[in-house]
């Protein structure tokens, strides 16, 4: 090799290297934070509750919803309610029914007048999931509803309000 042509194959190895390094999963999931809350829908959670309706409600054919509390593999710095802070649980809430339309508006899970997360559907169109951070949200009584985008006046709420376990949420 010619010795111009072996500075730049160096060259072109070393500016390389590092991109290899940042290709890995931590890297990838920082860039992409979807990533992460795609995981989180199907860890193993403990479900901390759950209701379920004999009769279909709302226009959505809401048939109950279930809250699971994901003990997160390790610390992370997240936002809540416009502040960063460190995490190690976060809760599943999913809203059970349907079949859901799939809109040009994303899904969003309410808990009483805040937004928990926007929602994934399933595959069947049976259930819509949310994650949330904000432990605040999971407390007895709170109101479980569904939105297509923001607005609160859209809302359609489960039949049965948040009924904690001993172990589950901020009682």
């Amino acid at each position: 090799m010619t010795r111009g042509l072996l500075s730049r194959h160096l060259a072109i190895t070393f500016l390389a290297i590092p991109f290899l390094f940042l290709s890995g999963s931590d890297a990838f999931a920082q860039r992409n934070p979807e990533v992460r809350l795609r995981e989180l829908m199907s860890v193993p959670g403990k479900v901390i509750s759950e209701a379920k309706s004999a009769r279909p409600t709302t226009e959505l054919k809401l048939t109950g919803y279930r809250v699971e509390e994901i003990k997160l593999p390790r610390q992370l710095n997240v936002e809540v309610r416009g502040q960063q802070v460190a995490v190690d649980k976060a809760w599943r809430v999913t809203v059970q029914g349907g079949p859901f339309p799939v809109r040009a508006m994303p899904a969003m899970i309410w808990i009483d007048d805040e937004i928990a997360g926007r929602g994934i559907e399933n595959e069947t169109l049976s259930e819509i999931t949310a994650i949330t951070f904000d432990s605040s949200l999971i407390r007895e009584g709170a109101v479980v509803s569904i939105s297509y985008g923001e607005g609160k006046e859209g809302r359609m709420k489960a039949s049965q309000r948040l009924r904690l376990t001993r172990e589950g949420g901020n009682q």
